[in-house]
């Protein structure tokens, strides 16, 4: 434990405080430096341009006796940077990161960034939360966004994150750009993962008393005016719009991969949310805006630097 809370103080310690778009954008597009002959290697494959194939078990989650994922949680629940020069998601590790808008278009009675009329810039990273990537596997899909509450791409700001996912224990789908992601995903359940979900689910419910369930409150709480009392949705989702055009790409990274297989054309991502029932089929939820993508890129700055944060559930 103390291992672990040491490696947290150090990376706290080199971790940027608040980013503009464009600095985190640099970290995913601009060629990372390997400070070591393992980084480096693993390096190679991103510029080679190859889809690396991070395997997810129990045996990666320890390391010299320190259980990394107690490292993780708690880096997420109190630590506020938006990169480091060196992050391993034990979980979440095969991922392709898209950057573009966030619009909010319908009347909502919420405030901040989900209120009518909200425009910022965001960057999203598209993932599996274990390790199957190809279509024909049961992939547990999911996306965590980084928003920057402006139009400015050089503007240093204080960023909202959200973490959302469809089925945590995976579950067959043909594309991701149809699935419903919510920040209150289903367990779902897989014979061959039990023994993983236990060991995982046991560590982050020590780390916050609701970890199966993320708000969106921070949103809401951007731009707020002087006297204003900050109301976020309790039930968030994404899913790809419609009009997204479809294809069979093998790895769900080159199905979202917007210059190889949607000819520049970007990926809309519909927004929607719900006071009444976070159930992926409910009939409850209402679309309230887009997100429209135009770049991605899988890279190492991607899969092995950048970091949502989410502070802990308020009592």
């Amino acid at each position: 434990m103390k291992k672990s809370l040491a490696l947290l103080i150090l990376l706290a310690s080199v971790a940027q405080a608040d980013s503009s778009f464009n600095e985190v954008r640099d970290v995913i597009f601009s060629p990372s430096e390997a400070k070591t002959a393992n980084e480096q290697q693993e390096n190679n494959v991103y510029l080679d341009n190859k889809l690396p194939q991070y395997q997810v078990s129990t045996s990666n989650f320890i390391k010299e006796g320190v259980n990394l994922l107690i490292g993780d949680a708690q880096r997420t629940l109190n630590e506020t940077a938006d990169y480091y020069p060196r992050l391993e998601k034990h979980l979440h590790s095969n991922g392709i990161c898209l950057t573009g808008t966030w619009h909010i278009t319908q009347p909502t009675p919420y405030t901040g960034y989900f209120k009518q009329g909200a425009q910022a810039l965001i960057i999203a990273r598209a993932s599996t939360a274990l390790s199957e990537t190809k279509r024909g596997e049961p992939r547990a899909f999911g996306m965590a966004g980084k928003l920057f509450p402006t139009l400015d791409p050089n503007a240093k700001v204080k960023t909202a994150n959200f973490f959302t996912v469809d089925v945590l224990a995976g579950t067959q789908r043909d594309h991701y750009l149809d699935v419903k992601m919510t920040n209150e995903p289903q367990t779902g359940f897989r014979f061959a993962v039990i023994p993983l979900a236990f060991y995982v689910g046991r560590v982050f419910s020590k780390a916050d008393e609701q970890a199966g369930f993320r708000p969106v409150n921070a949103f809401a709480e951007l731009g707020l005016k002087q006297g204003e009392v900050a109301k976020a949705p309790r039930y968030f989702m994404v899913q790809g719009a419609d009009s997204n055009k479809r294809n069979d790409a093998l790895d769900f990274r080159d199905e979202l991969n917007i210059e190889k297989n949607h000819a520049g054309k970007p990926l809309l991502f519909n927004i929607l949310v719900s006071d009444v029932s976070g159930k992926q089929d409910s009939a409850d939820w209402q679309q309230i805006g887009t997100m429209t993508f135009s770049e991605s890129k899988v890279s190492y700055g991607c899969d092995r630097r950048l970091h949502f944060a989410h502070p802990k559930i308020k009592k």
